[in-house]
């Protein structure tokens, strides 16, 4: 019988996990099933304790559950206790057992895309939900200086700043300003519909050296970068570092990263969406 994985959140139709990570099990041989669950808010106490009961070996978990994730959890990583969030469960003896590898795998984009100078400079965040918490914790590891959070929930905001205390982060009114030449992540979801607005005005972004936007493929924000002669980077490389980090949590074999990639571009050219 195949082991069963899911991505669990709301929405989860986009997902390119599912390519992504069942290209993963078939390059190790690993019989595994992975798919995606739309789960609402209200819903996912009681399906995250179905699951567990069916014997899922592992969810990856998306928005709005990051956090929650970790709350429903028998125990966790010191990593994703000083996030607080999770967005990896593994099955455990007593119940599931949270991670977080969004802050781990952004660390590793920084390092990789040679953004780690812009990072001496400053960030600024937008949102205030589980994956700003991994966000602002891996920003926190590579020593940036001051880190300011823009987003529409003040009170999330400051709830991630009292979270950090060892560290240098302002709240600012939606949208903020980029950092003269620091970093800019996105982690709200504005991007995955055609029709969004960015989620900061072209005006306030050219100061920055480097954008991320965490949605994917391409963004408003991604092009508006561009325009502007920033660098900038949607979420494929980021969605490929933490579910590697993931998949080792999960399997103890290190991911076939490769591999992975090529099944989420495959995807992508499936779907017609344009990759740059």
């Amino acid at each position: 019988m195949a082991d069963l994985y899911f991505v669990v959140g709301s929405p989860v139709a986009h997902s390119l996990s599912p390519a992504m990570m069942t290209a993963a099990f078939e390059k190790i041989g690993r019989s595994a099933a992975y798919g995606r669950l739309e789960v609402g808010s209200a819903d996912w106490p009681g399906v995250s304790r179905d699951l567990y009961e069916r014997g899922v070996c592992g969810l990856n978990v998306t928005v709005p559950h990051k956090e929650s994730a970790l709350r429903i959890a028998a125990d966790a990583t010191p990593v994703a206790r000083a996030i607080g969030a999770a967005n990896t469960l593994l099955r455990g003896p007593s119940g599931w057992s949270a991670d977080n590898t969004d802050g781990p795998g952004f660390l590793d984009r920084l390092r990789d895309s040679g953004a780690m100078d812009a990072v001496a400079a400053g960030a600024l965040v937008l949102g205030a939900g589980g994956s700003a918490r991994a966000i602002v914790w891996a920003l926190r590891e590579a020593g940036c200086p001051r880190i300011r959070i823009a987003a529409r929930t003040s009170a999330r905001a400051h709830g991630i700043a009292r979270a950090f205390p060892d560290a240098t982060v302002d709240v600012e009114p939606e949208g903020g300003t980029a950092p003269e030449g620091g970093v800019v992540v996105n982690c709200t979801p504005l991007g995955l519909g055609p029709d969004d607005p960015l989620p900061i005005g072209r005006g306030r972004l050219h100061p920055a050296a480097h954008v991320f936007d965490l949605v994917y493929p391409v963004t408003g924000l991604v092009r508006a970068a561009g325009d502007a002669g920033i660098p900038a980077e949607h979420g494929l490389e980021l969605l490929v570092a933490q579910g590697a980090r993931s998949f080792r949590a999960w399997t103890g074999v290190e991911a076939p990263v490769a591999v992975m990639r090529e099944a989420i571009v495959r995807e992508l050219d499936r779907r017609g969406f344009p990759r740059e």
